[in-house]
């Protein structure tokens, strides 16, 4: 069954309505994802070269046009009653009001299951039992229960108070966070990958152990803007782990230090994960203060990683020449000249928001477009056949939008599903009580309440992805360390960090599971390897409470980096 031409045509609707609403809103996000979450589903279901279920073609092809007729025509019902529904019928919803968010309760259940494994979805129906049955369970986990229309309306429908697959999470999806994601996904398109993994390697190429480290570096580069630990681990790791094979470096370590080194692509400014943009949301400050911070704790996750790397390999590599023929003949001029709309990018960008401090959608779209247009301006003036330049974008700009789309839709529809989560842990409650009940099993003492914090945001990391894991932690942790006088940004930030822990901590170690495929190592070396390179993830959040100052920008600060970097290493 040939789905790449419809794929591609809601992908360019997808990707160009988002880009548009950047430069002009014309509505407001808790609109826009009434429309946008059904056409997240139906770029899930409709992605190429993926069979949903074991069936014959035929009868998939029959069900997934129903489907996606029921979901535009869903999108367009909730679109058009925005109005109605937020000041007219908040409380009194109509019958086809709650049909209609049950249909996208369970499609964000099932499509979450689909993209992400079994933990979230289950995570996301126990929450609901126990929002109906409340009266069941001991304790302070009492509670008087929920009508079923009450369960529904506060995990779809009550998107105006934040919570639900409607809510807060998935319209900074749509949002924030698909505007950079849609630009990493034209980035690859025009293959800005290749070129900074042979700007890595010009970086090092004069030492003897430099191979892995055109991993860490690579992986570093790519993650300013991939921010996504996975995607930065199959992207360059597809490239590094066989050469690192090739050179004597073991499978399983070749595969950790990839898993490691790609994990940091969620930490990376200026574009890190989707977690940052929602701390950028929770902490009600713009995302490029979030970025600042964290550039210091990245840079010192980096230096970590480099050095144990380096330790780690330092006695098997082969030499690494520099006339090594898996890269060519490449000058620095050659690449830099590859990387300048990259460069110009990320230097649009970072006037954009740090000077003129523009609205991050805005901000987004003027790296895209500055990417594009130094692009083909380069291609125009470089070559004589205009009308293959303007091909060639075109093909690489419907490519790199595909990718974008795909990656989006994943994670709004994972935000929806764990919209669910919240809607329900505040509605009953129960995050309120978790919270009062760790202060008190702590007695006021940070450094165990810490530890509880991590112990928590580690559990759900080994078996979620980050932004999961970072969004549940916070909702529990946050109130009860801000308590004790800890503060938010502080909060965040660790518990950002001990949620990425969960990228190589079996069992679902997304990072590890990628690179562990490409290297065809064994799943768990793989992630004894990196759990032993990567100290500095599991140290580094710590640290943040004795030293708060690495979320301020000086030369004593970056003085103080460099050596707490070098020490984890």
């Amino acid at each position: 069954m040939n789905r790449d031409a419809p794929y591609t045509i809601f992908s360019l609707f997808y990707v160009l309505t988002i880009l548009y609403f950047a430069i002009r809103p014309f509505t407001t996000r808790a609109q826009l994802i009434l429309l946008f979450l059904p056409l997240s589903f139906v770029l899930v279901l409709t992605k190429p070269r993926r069979k949903l279920y074991p069936m014959p073609d035929k009868v998939e092809k029959a069900i997934l046009f129903v489907l996606v007729i029921i979901l535009i025509l869903i999108g367009i019902y909730l679109f058009t009653q925005y109005h109605s529904l937020i000041y007219e019928r908040k409380g009194a919803y109509s019958l086809t009001d709650y049909v209609l968010g049950a249909v996208l309760i369970v499609l964000s259940i099932e499509l979450t299951r689909k993209e992400y494994g079994l933990v979230i979805p289950v995570f996301t129906i126990a929450f609901i039992l126990y929002a109906y049955f409340g009266w069941l369970f001991p304790g302070f986990l009492h509670h008087a229960g929920l009508p079923i229309h009450r369960v529904i309306s506060i995990a779809s429908l009550e998107f105006g108070t934040g919570s639900g697959v409607l809510g807060t999470l998935p319209q900074i999806g749509i949002s924030w966070i698909a505007i950079f994601l849609i630009f990493a996904g034209i980035a690859q398109g025009f293959g800005a990958l290749e070129h900074i993994i042979k700007g890595a390697y010009l970086l090092v190429r004069k030492f003897r152990s430099s191979l892995p480290q055109v991993s860490v570096l690579g992986s570093m580069f790519f993650g300013m803007f991939s921010g996504s630990g996975a995607a930065n681990a199959a992207a360059v790791g597809s490239f590094t782990i066989p050469l690192m094979k090739r050179y004597n470096i073991p499978a399983r370590v070749a595969a950790a230090i990839e898993a490691i080194a790609g994990s940091g692509g969620q930490i990376m400014p200026p574009i890190m994960g989707a977690a940052a943009f929602l701390m950028a949301d929770y902490l009600g400050t713009y995302y490029w203060n979030i970025a600042l911070k964290g550039f210091l704790p990245a840079f010192i996750y980096y230096a970590s990683v480099a050095l144990a790397v380096y330790l780690s390999t330092r006695g098997v590599i082969k030499p690494f020449s520099e006339a090594s023929s898996d890269f060519g003949k490449i000058t620095g001029r050659s690449v830099l000249t590859a990387l300048l709309p990259f460069i110009i990018g990320l230097i649009t960008l970072i006037i954009a928001m740090g000077y003129f401090m523009l609205d991050i959608m805005l901000a987004g779209f003027l790296l895209t477009l500055s990417f594009l247009l130094t692009w083909l301006i380069q291609r125009i003036v470089t070559s004589k056949n205009r009308r293959e330049v303007l091909k060639e974008f075109t093909r690489n700009f419907i490519d790199g939008v595909k990718a974008g789309a795909e990656t989006t839709a994943s994670i709004v529809t994972m935000l929806a599903c764990i919209g669910i989560i919240v809607g329900v842990l505040t509605t009953t409650g129960l995050a309120q009580k978790i919270s009062f009940a760790m202060v008190d099993i702590s007695g006021g003492n940070l450094i165990i309440l810490v530890m509880m914090a991590a112990i928590v945001c580690l559990i759900f990391g080994m078996a979620v992805t980050t932004v999961a894991a970072y969004v549940l932690t916070v909702t529990l942790a946050a109130p009860a360390l801000q308590a004790l006088g800890v503060p938010p940004i502080l909060t965040h930030f660790s518990v950002f960090y001990f949620g990425m822990i969960g990228l190589i901590t079996p069992p679902v170690a997304p990072s590890c599971l990628v690179a562990s495929g490409i290297a065809k190592s064994g799943f768990l070396e793989t992630c004894k390897e990196a759990i032993k390179m990567g100290a500095a993830l599991i140290i580094l959040p710590f640290t943040f409470y004795a030293h708060p100052e690495l979320f301020e920008l000086s030369l004593a600060t970056l003085y103080d980096a460099l050596i707490i970097g070098l020490g984890m290493g």
